[in-house]
This record gives C-alpha cells, structure tokens and sequence, in this order.
C-alpha cells in the first residue's frame, strides 16, 4: 500500500512538472511530436529531433486569414527549402484538411493534431512559433509578421525582428452601474478577470428578457443589440480606439421599454460612441439575387431551424433569406442587399474553398442564387458610429 501511495504521488508530480511544458520565448522547445502527418512522407514529426530551424503554424480551413497566411508560408518553404521546415497544424477535421491539401496541392506538411493546445496555449488562428536549429523558440506571432528577412535572421542565428502593429487605443476607465423598481444594469471597461461572453437570452417565444457581454468589441456589441446580420453593416465615422465592454442589462418583464431598446438608449447615453441606423447609398453594393428560379430550394418541411458552419461549409435547416444573408456576409465582409424577395423557409448546404474565388458563386448558383455587384447605387441598412458628445 505504501508503495502504490508513493507512486502516485511520483505519478502526480511528474503531471504537474509536464503541465509547465509550454512553448516560451527563449527556451527550448518541449519534447513534443505530430504524429498524424496527412501529406508528403507522412512520417511523424518531432520537434525536438531536426536540425533545421522550424515554424510552426496552426490553422484551419474555416478561417479565412489562415488561407492566405498559408500561401505565404508555402512560397516561404519553396524559397528556402533546404534550409527552414515549415509544419502546419490544426484541429480542424480530416475531411476538410485533405479536401484542402487535394484542391490546393500545397507543399506545406499539414497535421492533423488534437492534443497540442495544453503546450502551445493560443487563442487566436493564425497563429506561428519560429524555433532555431537549437531548438529554441525565437518568436510567438502571426504569419502576415514573418517576412524574407525574419526567415533569413532565423536561419543564421540572429535576434528576430518583427514589426510592430499599430493598434488605436485610449486609456478609457468605464464604470456605470444602475438600479431602479424596472430595470439595472452595469457598463464597464475591459475586464481581464473574466472570460469572453456574448449571451442575449430569451423567452420561450424568442422576446430578448436579458443581456450578458464580457470583454467584446464596441463591433461585437453593437451587432448583437442592434440585430445586425453582420458587423459588416457597422460604418464609422472616425477610427475608434479598440476598447472592449462588459455589459449586463436585467429588466422586469412588464417594463414598458423592449430590453434591446433599453439596452440602445443606455450605450447611447454612457458610450463616448453614439449609434444611429441610418440608410446608406453604396455605390457598387453587393447583392444576392435569383438567377435560376427552377434551381431554388424547396419550401423546407423540417421542424425547426438548424445551421452548422465552418468557414467555406455551411448547412441549415429551415432558413430564411436573411440566415443565409448573414453566413454570407460574415465570410465576405461585405454587407449584401437582399434581392430574392423569398417569403419561405427553406434547406441549403454550401460547401466551397477560400483557394478558389469563384467556388462560393458555383455553389450558390446549385441552388439559384448568386452574390452580384450591382451596377447602380443600392441604399443599405447600416449603423454609423460616430463620436457621441454626451458620453
């Protein structure tokens, strides 16, 4: 019994000394290995046993900045083949990774890996680790900072130097918090204490009857209480500080004002940024439209609505134009007019590649739509943030 008991306290303790294990700036790197390689030899790859420098990056086939990053770093490879490795890793599943390696024919290795993220503990995608030819980690950053230079200084054993980006900031201190027999509610600044949170919940008949945001984007914010189909619709008037909001809103069901208008008037009247919905004339606007109505969905006889996506996949049940409206938007960062003037729900799946700009058009057009520039100005819904003098 003894012995079982020191065992496991050794058990214990070496658990604890490999949950340390993580990639830092100058240290080497952990004793890790990717053991699914789903291209070139398919022979494992161990971090710790190459004697060339090494960038790693993870990624996935949903996230459309990794698709470029991913070309970047593939020319990178060819250029300096024979001295650099590059090994692409992502927790995406298999189908679409080999989907993605068979449409695109990269030379990059690409892994598949499940189990890295308690040593490489990102929260972002794209996302790279350079590591010397002694093993040790130079740089943590994104892909769009590696440059010819930045490969070349890592090859010859040189400090790294990566440009810095500017990011508008402002030493902003929010703290509003209100209570009467109706409604309270608490606005703060960023706080880091806590995780990220975008919740509005609602009745059983789908009524907003309260609201919980944490550390998100004046963007993030706005598109959720303003019920925009994406933060595409949001304009501003001036570059905004990257500030982010914790905002919680509780409200009696019988207060005479709807919680998201309440919600509205409190940002409007605390925010040094003011809102207004206005319609605005775009000059070449992009809009969906009907353009073979023998290939449109049929009406759908599910029972209720359903989606599912990941990046270029996309599948729903019982949708409406605007569902389909919003996925759209949010991968083309583009607010898109409605033009198929549809009144029923119906079914789609899309499935279609970042590496190939047309393919999003083909797989509409298997259903009868089409993403087209309008060859007149189109007036568009959309929310103007402006500076707000009474914030």
């Amino acid at each position: 019994m003894k012995n079982i008991l020191i065992l496991i306290i050794i058990a214990s303790f070496l658990s604890c000394s490999d949950e340390k294990k993580v990639a830092e700036i100058g240290k080497k790197i952990p004793d890790y290995s990717f053991n699914e390689i789903l291209n070139k030899d398919k022979e494992p790859f161990n971090l710790n046993n190459r004697d060339k420098p090494i960038i790693i990056e993870f990624w996935a086939t949903w996230c459309s900045p990794c698709i470029p990053a991913m070309k970047k770093l593939e020319n990178y490879q060819e250029k300096f083949d024979n001295d650099i490795e590059i090994i692409t890793v992502s927790t995406d599943n298999r189908k679409n990774l080999n989907r993605y390696i068979e449409n695109t024919q990269t030379s990059l290795r690409v892994a598949f890996d499940t189990t890295h993220l308690k040593i490489f503990n990102y929260k972002y995608i794209p996302h790279a680790i350079l590591i010397d030819k002694n093993g040790i980690v130079q740089a943590i950053t994104t892909p769009d900072k590696i440059t010819e230079e930045t490969i070349n200084d890592l090859i010859k054993g040189k400090p790294i130097k990566l440009e810095e980006t500017e990011v508008a900031t402002s030493n902003f201190s929010l703290n509003k918090e209100f209570k009467n027999n109706n409604y309270q509610y608490k606005l703060t600044s960023e706080n880091k204490n806590l995780g990220f949170k975008n919740e509005i919940k609602r009745d059983e008949n789908g009524e907003p009857i309260s609201l919980d945001f944490r550390n998100v984007s004046i963007y993030r914010l706005m598109t959720d209480i303003y019920g925009l189909s994406s933060a595409a619709r949001i304009y501003t008037v001036k570059e905004l500080p990257s500030n982010k909001y914790c905002f919680n809103l509780e409200q009696k069901e019988n207060y005479k004002k709807g919680l998201l208008e309440n919600a509205k008037e409190i940002l409007n009247k605390n925010l040094a940024v003011r809102a207004d919905l206005v319609e605005k004339e775009v000059d070449s606007a992009y809009v969906l439209e009907i353009v073979d109505k023998s290939k449109l969905p049929e009406k759908s006889n599910e029972e209720k609505y359903t989606r599912e996506f990941r990046g270029p996949f996309y599948s729903g049940k019982k949708l409406t134009s605007y569902n389909l409206i919003e996925y759209l938007e949010n991968e083309v960062q583009k607010p898109i007019k409605d033009k198929t003037q549809l009144d029923y729900e119906f079914d789609i799946e899309l499935n279609w590649s970042y590496e190939d700009g047309f393919s999003l058009n083909r797989e509409l057009e298997k259903h009868g739509f089409r993403i087209n520039i309008s060859e007149q100005p189109e007036k568009i819904k959309m929310l103007k943030l402006s500076k707000n003098n009474g914030g």
